[in-house]
C-alpha cells in the first residue's frame, strides 16, 4: 500500500511538471502573438502568478497528508489557475484593449480533471464556479464583442463535456472495481460458507507456517466434518444441507476470531482451521466450544443418524515445534485424528501431537 501511494505521488508530480512545461511552451507561442507593450504584464502573470501556484502544489505533494487531500488541492489549483487567467484576460482588455483568448480556461479544466484526477463531484463544482466567473468577466467588459454569446456557449459546453466525461469515466472505473472485487472474492472464498476456499486456504496456511517457523511458534490444524451429512441431505434435501454448512461456518467464526486464524471449507462438509502460536489447552477449549455450540443449535438430524441433532467431529493436530513440519503433514495427521473421532462415536474431538 505504501509503495502504491509513493508511486501515485510520483506520477502526480510528473503530471504537474508536464503541466508547467506546457505552460512555458504556450508562453513561447503567446509571445509571438502579443504586442511588445504587453510583454511585462504577460510575463509577470505567467512567471509570478500562475507558475508559483504550480510550484506550491508540487511542494505540497511532499506533505504527509497530501495523498489523502490531493483531490481538494487539485480542485483549488484549477480554480486558482482559471481565475488568474480571467484576471489576465480582463487586464489585457482594460489596459491595452487586447482580446486575449479564453481557451486556456478549457485546457486547465481538462488537464486538472483528467491528468490530475479530480473526481466528478468536484469537477462539476469547479465547472459551475469557473463558468460563473466567466459570466462575471463578460459582464465587466465587452471583451469578445459580437462573439460574446458564442464564447459563453463554448465555455459552458466545454466545461459540461469535461464534467460529463469525468462522470462516465468514474462510473466505468467504479463498475470495473466492483467486478474485480467480486471476482477476487469468488477466487478466494467459498460462496456458500463465505470461508476461504481450498486453494486460498492452502496459500494462506503455507505463509502462516513459514511465519511460524521464522518466529519459532507452535501451530495447530483442526479438521471438522459434519456427522452423517449424507443422511441429512437425503432426509431434508440439499437446500437444508446448505443451511447446515452455513451454520458450521458461523460457529467456526464465533470461536476463532484472531486475525491470524485461518478458516476454510476444504470440500463438501469438511472444514479446516489453521492456528498459530497456540497451546494444547487452548485447542481443547476451542474444540469443546465448537461441540457445545452445535449442541446448543439443536438442529434435528435425519433418521438413521448417530445422534438426534446435527453435530460435528473434530480431528486436531498440535505441533509445538514446526521446524521440520509441512502443511501436508499437519493436514494428514488432522485427518487421521478426525477418523478416530468418527470411530469413537462422532460428536467429539481427538487431539494428537506431532
Amino acid at each position: 500500500m505504501k509503495r502504491h501511494k509513493a508511486s501515485e505521488i510520483i506520477r502526480l508530480r510528473i503530471a504537474l511538471i508536464i503541466g508547467a512545461g506546457l505552460m512555458l511552451a504556450f508562453m513561447g507561442a503567446d509571445m509571438i502573438l502579443l504586442p511588445s507593450t504587453m510583454y511585462e504584464l504577460y510575463l509577470f502573470h505567467r512567471l509570478f502568478v500562475q507558475l508559483p501556484i504550480l510550484v506550491l502544489v508540487v511542494m505540497a505533494s511532499y506533505w504527509r497528508g497530501f495523498i489523502q487531500y490531493r483531490e481538494y488541492v487539485f480542485t483549488g489549483l484549477l480554480v486558482a489557475l482559471t481565475y488568474s487567467n480571467y484576471w489576465l484576460i480582463w487586464a489585457c482588455w482594460n489596459e491595452f484593449e487586447f482580446v486575449f483568448p479564453y481557451e486556456g480556461t478549457i485546457l486547465y479544466a481538462f488537464f486538472c480533471v483528467f491528468a490530475l484526477g479530480i473526481p466528478f463531484k468536484l469537477a462539476i463544482t469547479t465547472s459551475v464556479l469557473n463558468f460563473t466567473g466567466f459570466l462575471v468577466l463578460m459582464r465587466l467588459a465587452p471583451i469578445y464583442g459580437e462573439r460574446v454569446t458564442i464564447s459563453i456557449a463554448f465555455v459552458l459546453g466545454s466545461l459540461f463535456v469535461c464534467a460529463y466525461a469525468k462522470y462516465r469515466l468514474d462510473r466505468s472505473v467504479s463498475m470495473l472495481k466492483d467486478i474485480n472485487d467480486r471476482l477476487l472474492t469468488l477466487s478466494k472464498y467459498d460462496p456458500l460458507s463465505n470461508l476461504l476456499n481450498r486453494r486460498a486456504l492452502r496459500e494462506r496456511s503455507v505463509k502462516l507456517l513459514a511465519l511460524s517457523k521464522r518466529h519459532s511458534v507452535s501451530m495447530a490444524v483442526l479438521m471438522l466434518d459434519l456427522d452423517d451429512f449424507k443422511k441429512y441431505n437425503d432426509g431434508f434435501g440439499h437446500q437444508q444441507g446448505d443451511e447446515a454448512i452455513k451454520v458450521q461456518a458461523e460457529i467456526m467464526k464465533s470461536v476463532f476470531k484472531r486475525e491470524t486464524d485461518i478458516l476454510g471449507r476444504y470440500g463438501g462438509e469438511e472444514f479446516i482451521v489453521v492456528l498459530s502460536d497456540v497451546d494444547k489447552p487452548q485447542i481443547e477449549m476451542q474444540c469443546n466450544l465448537l461441540l457445545a455450540q452445535w449442541e446448543a443449535a439443536q438442529l434435528p438430524h435425519a433418521k438413521g443418524a448417530r445422534h438426534p441433532f446435527m453435530s460435528c467431529s473434530i480431528g486436531a493436530v498440535y505441533a509445538e515445534r514446526v521446524d521440520e513440519v509441512t502443511l501436508d503433514l499437519l493436514i494428514d495427521e488432522a485427518d487421521k485424528a478426525l477418523y478416530r473421532a468418527k470411530e469413537k462415536g462422532k460428536a467429539r474431538y481427538e487431539l494428537i501431537t506431532v
